[in-house]
């Protein structure tokens, strides 16, 4: 019979703050440069377009074209960051509405006689450094005609802003609650991995009563064992992560503490490929799982318990089994440190793990787990 482990809630990794500016300021870049290549593309296209529109006239002069629409766009490009400037200190979502609908009418004609005063005054300049001349016209019906232009300009380019805007609002709000999320996680994570330190504290002080009204001896050197574990805990309390090497260690400590507790009863094998022993895994995993099948798989410890750790492409297996009692026939209740790392697995490494426990023949429990590994 197996029992597989329910998977839980995932968590999304937290985002790293690190070279945000960095990465602002080349994105800032790259948009400027994204904006004055429209620029141009804009006064070329349509300067070519006039061209296209002129060219059978006998006056047609190839340069006359480009200035006149090149004008025009450099003052109108000039003055839209002002108009992304004033919309964000009067948003067209902004209540009252009259206040923003009353400033952007009264920026939009600045905007149409700024951009009309400047363009055409560059014309004039132009042409006159050309040793020609610019005829202008009626200048207020040329107004009138420029400003139906600028105006719509001056409308989209609010509506882009407002756009823009929500967009980074909206992005900005997801952001914060994957980072709240990660957040959260990281703090599920590291409460499920303290709650490993006290009760294996607990049981291992407990074991070391029992010792001690049969081998005083062996109590004390369980003591310096448990001192060793504990300082060797406590150098990566901070740590969801450590080196699978790390995590052995610790393992081959409590095996030999437990093999004082257990003296001439208790077989423990470990086998593992020392290349593995650089990878990156969870801290104490392995641990409450071997305690679990000493606690409730051996009686009294007596028999042999196997930890076997192997790699299969871009996971690590666990494998830990013994020849005790085997799962009982009723449903599986799982305690403390079965239930920790099955939470601790389902927040790590979502919908990507395995964790499983299934009788072995003739007897005992083999428990299998098995997460993603770098490296």
């Amino acid at each position: 019979m197996a029992a597989t482990l329910p998977a839980g809630d995932a968590v999304e990794p937290a985002a790293s703050p690190s070279g945000t500016s960095t990465a602002d300021g080349r994105w800032l870049r790259s948009m400027w440069r994204l904006y004055i290549l429209i620029g141009v593309l804009l006064g070329a296209y349509l300067g070519a377009n006039e061209s296209l529109q002129e060219i059978n006239n006998s006056h047609f002069e190839a340069w006359r074209p480009f200035v006149r629409n090149y004008s025009s766009v450099l003052f109108v490009f000039l003055l839209i960051p002002l108009i992304v400037r004033l919309e964000t200190h009067f948003r067209v979502d902004a209540r009252p509405r009259a206040r923003a609908l009353i400033v952007h009418s009264a920026g939009a004609l600045v905007f149409s006689f700024l951009a009309f005063v400047g363009g055409y005054a560059l014309r004039i300049a132009v042409f006159h450094l050309a040793g020609d001349n610019y005829f202008i016209g009626n200048v207020f019906l040329i107004f009138v005609y420029e400003m139906q232009k600028t105006i719509i300009v001056y409308i989209i380019v609010l509506l882009i802003s407002f756009a823009v805007r929500e967009v980074q609002v909206r992005r900005a709000g997801e952001l914060r609650a994957v980072r709240l999320t990660a957040e959260l996680g990281e703090a599920r994570l590291r409460h499920l991995t303290a709650q490993v330190d006290p009760h294996f504290l607990f049981n291992s002080l407990n074991a070391i009563s029992n010792r001690m009204r049969e081998d005083l001896e062996a109590a004390d050197r369980m003591i310096a064992q448990l001192g060793d574990l504990l300082r060797a805990a406590y150098d990566t309390d901070q740590h969801l992560l450590v080196s699978l090497g790390a995590e052995v260690q610790w393992l081959r400590g409590y095996a030999g503490m437990m093999s004082e507790r257990f003296r001439g009863q208790l077989n423990f094998e470990l086998s593992i490929d020392p290349e593995l022993e650089e990878l990156t895994v969870p801290r104490l995993l392995l641990q409450p799982l071997v305690e679990n099948s000493l606690r409730h798989g051996l009686a009294e410890g007596r028999g042999n318990l196997s930890v076997q750790v192997v790699r299969s492409g871009r996971h690590l297996r666990y494998v830990i089994a013994d020849d005790g009692v085997g799962l009982p026939p009723t449903p599986l209740r799982r305690g403390t440190g079965l239930s920790n790392v099955a939470r601790r697995l389902d927040l790590m490494f979502p919908g990507d793990h395995r964790f499983e426990l299934e009788s072995r023949h003739p007897r005992g429990t083999m428990v299998t787990v098995e997460f993603p590994v770098s490296g």
